[in-house]
């Protein structure tokens, strides 16, 4: 809901409240006439509080959070909060308004999702560079993750994304398709994406990803690309905070094996310390996430928990998640804490499944939810799970979870 600016809610709001009233508010009249209404109905706003909602007197300030709550109350609402929650789910699926600003205008979505349908890729390049990204973009690149993967002519499709910058920006850099199946996601990387992106930071991704992928799942993998990347001399400051979390992961993943790995590791743990202050709380756990996966897969994760400062900022963060996993990286931090950790057993939270759905790493969720149930399950569930989950965890490249119960 924060996703949304407050100005929108306000706005909704007011044109909630002519809809109810059944008349404009142009002039101080209506202003009053409004209040008599309100009046009847026991709640109390002035005519001139009226006229400042509505512009037509000056306002210095936001409205009070008491008069949002009582126009709220007029509309049948508890509070301005229950109004801005209704107006989400309203506006997630409204045909007219649903996936947020396309300035090409309303119904966007909808022929956008028919243009995809007819492979109109034409159609879908021009009304996809009128979408206006912000941070609700998440709905609309897993809409479109979802339509690239179960689409017929998915080489075209993809092709069309590349093409075009919100095409990047939505798909091949926000959906990120972490299950890959058939290696279709990872295929398009190489064949269009990197292609396309020219500049080093832009290559992270690519090479980081791919690499990340063949490692996972045993495959050989170019260690001098993989050198090449380590050897650039980034500022680690200056980087988006998934760059950062996936060039820990390659270093460990490919320079973390043998009994070199320990000082690699050790490196890469003490430069993660040093740059999680400068990310908030939901980069920090991304940055955390896949440093553990990485350390787990190379058999590294138990010694570098003998790390006081790394073990208690796991910890911290953790307890910081107060119960709650949105994201597949606070899904690891979990697993982590039940089965490495385990302080203060009187304060522990149950884990949780994951709250939000994330079509990009189906397999990972599984194979996480699986691993921490496992801890706790009784028979019969315990040996069902005990039974499915080490093939499945080998077969799509989980295998790292499994270091963590043994």
């Amino acid at each position: 809901m924060e996703q949304l600016e407050e100005e929108f809610f306000i706005k909704q709001l007011k044109n909630e409240i002519v809809r109810k009233v059944g008349f404009t508010i142009n002039e101080f009249q209506d202003c009053k006439s409004l209040s008599d209404e309100l009046a009847q109905l026991k709640i109390t706003i002035s005519a001139h509080t009226v006229a400042r909602f509505f512009g037509l007197l000056k306002e210095e300030h936001r409205p009070y959070t008491s008069t949002l709550n009582l126009f709220s109350n007029y509309l049948g609402l508890d509070s301005f909060q229950h109004f801005k929650k209704e107006t989400v789910n309203s506006n997630n699926f409204s045909l007219k308004n649903q996936m947020g600003t396309f300035t090409s205008g309303d119904f966007s979505f909808v022929a956008l999702e028919l243009a995809i349908q007819q492979c109109d890729w034409k159609n879908v390049q021009a009304i996809l560079e009128t979408y206006q990204i912000d941070k609700r973009k998440n709905d609309l690149s897993m809409f479109l993750g979802s339509a690239v993967r179960h689409h017929n002519q998915k080489d075209a499709f993809l092709k069309t994304l590349v093409d075009i910058e919100n095409g990047r920006h939505l798909y091949y850099e926000a959906f990120v398709d972490e299950d890959n199946p058939g290696n279709y996601y990872s295929n398009a990387l190489s064949a269009h994406y990197a292609q396309i992106v020219t500049s080093e930071e832009s290559k992270i991704f690519n090479i980081c990803f791919i690499n990340a992928q063949k490692a996972y799942q045993n495959q050989r993998i170019d260690k001098k690309e993989i050198q090449a990347l380590i050897d650039s001399k980034f500022d680690l400051q200056k980087l988006h905070f998934h760059q950062v979390s996936r060039i820990f992961e390659i270093r460990i993943l490919v320079l973390g094996k043998g009994n070199s790995g320990k000082l690699v590791s050790d490196n890469v743990i003490f430069e993660a310390l040093e740059l999680l202050p400068f990310y908030i709380f939901y980069e920090q756990c991304w940055i955390l996430a896949r440093i553990i996966k990485a350390l787990s897969f190379t058999k590294k994760l138990n010694n570098a928990l003998k790390n006081p400062v790394f073990n208690n900022v796991i910890s911290s963060t953790y307890f910081k998640m107060e119960g709650k996993v949105q994201s597949i990286a606070e899904l690891i931090i979990q697993l982590t804490y039940h089965a490495l950790l385990r302080k203060n057993e009187d304060q522990i939270f149950a884990p949780n499944r994951i709250q939000e759905k994330h079509l990009n790493e189906t397999n990972a969720r599984i194979a996480i939810e699986s691993a921490t149930a496992l801890l706790y399950a009784e028979p019969p569930v315990k040996n069902i799970l005990e039974n499915n989950l080490i093939s499945f965890a080998e077969k799509s490249g989980n295998g790292w979870v499994l270091e963590m119960l043994k």
